[in-house]
Parts: structure tokens; sequence; C-alpha cells
């Protein structure tokens, strides 16, 4: 698969886990506190759970990704090394409590803001399903045994399209808000299930793995 030079990379070499599951996790409202475009690593706060979900799919053996919409990049809200910085933050947060993502990729598109914007980068920003094809193919993940949990029916429709088996809408951010719509992706194989915070997310995952 061809990356645009605009999709992000934590790193360009990955841990191989040839043939795991993976567990993909959105990242603002999910990972961190929706902060609405957070630009400063001041601003940085955990959700709750967020540090053990990650911890738990480590000791599982999954690959452990963060897949990441970042309009504001393409708003001119947000410079690349600001959202460098808030990366380094959440990495810094995750050690503190002994938790560490794989991989995080982050697409800075948007239709109304991206010059040129047309199919190619659409697949990249969720829902498309790139950002999740990739990840898979960097690590050797089996998608089609993988869950992703995120607070957008983006996001979910994302894992459908990346044929992931299910996901889980969490009442984080604006999950609360994207609940029909992401249940609305059930279907086809896929699972959809609801928890209100991380720590129900995990706890469904643990019965799902």
């Amino acid at each position: 698969m061809t990356i645009p030079p605009d999709i992000w990379l934590s790193t360009a070499t990955p841990p191989r886990r040839q043939g795991a599951p993976g567990l993909f996790l959105d990242r603002d409202g999910v990972l961190v506190k929706e902060v609405n475009y957070l630009k400063n690593k001041e601003d940085v706060a955990l959700e709750r759970g967020a540090a053990e979900i990650i911890a738990w799919g480590r000791a599982k053996g999954l690959g452990l990704v963060c897949v990441t919409n970042q309009s504001g990049i393409a708003r001119g809200l947000i410079s690349w090394a600001e959202f460098e910085a808030v990366e380094a933050e959440i990495a810094r947060r995750l050690r503190e409590k002994e938790a560490a993502l794989d991989l995080t990729l982050a697409c800075p598109f948007h239709p109304d803001f991206t010059e040129g914007y047309g199919a190619a980068q659409d697949r990249w920003r969720k829902p498309g399903p790139a950002m999740i094809e990739h990840a898979g193919a960097l690590m050797g993940l089996d998608l089609g045994a993988s869950w992703l949990v995120g607070d957008k029916a983006a996001d979910i429709e994302a894992a459908k399209r990346a044929g992931l088996k299910g996901a889980v809408i969490v009442a984080t951010g604006y999950g609360a808000e994207e609940y029909e719509a992401a249940m609305a992706q059930e279907g086809g194989g896929f699972t959809v299930l609801t928890a209100a915070t991380l720590d129900e997310a995990r706890a469904l995952l643990e019965a799902a793995f």
C-alpha cells in the first residue's frame, strides 16, 4: 500500500506481531480526554482506563495501535510540531502507568481544507480503512480477529471497512451522541458493542478475544 507523505507514523518500524490480533484505539475522546483541537501538551489528560486497557492488551500479546484523524492540521489550527509535542506527552503519561502503544497513525486530511482532496485521501481519513489496513500490514496483524475502540461512528465504520471482527463504541468523548449511528454499522459478521467507560470496554474485550 502506498502511503501519502502527509500521513504521520510514530515509527516506521513498529514491532511485528505476525498473526496476532490488533487492538485499535481512537485518540481524542478515547485515549485522552476530548479537547477541541488538542494543540498544547499541557492540556493532555489520559481518559480513565486508557493506560489499563493498553496494558491489558500488551499482556494478551495484541498489536496496540492508535488511529486518529487530525483535521486541525489541515485547518491550520495545529502545527505538526504541536501535534508531535502532544504525542510525546501522551506517550510519557502512558509510560508513567507502565503502558505503551506499538504504533500511532495520524491523518491530517479534511475534504474542505486539504488541497486536491480526493479518493486517495478519503481512504486514509476515517471512516476510510487505510490507516487500519496499513498498520495491519506493517505489523503482520490478523485484522479479521482484531477490534477497535472509538467514540465516533466514523471510527466504527473504519473498523468494519477494514475487515475487523468488531468494535466498541464508548460513551467518552462524543460517544454518547454517536451510539445510534455506530450501532447501525453492526451486521455482516461485524459486531458493535457499547460501553460507558474504557474499563467497561476492557471487560467486554476480555470476553471477545
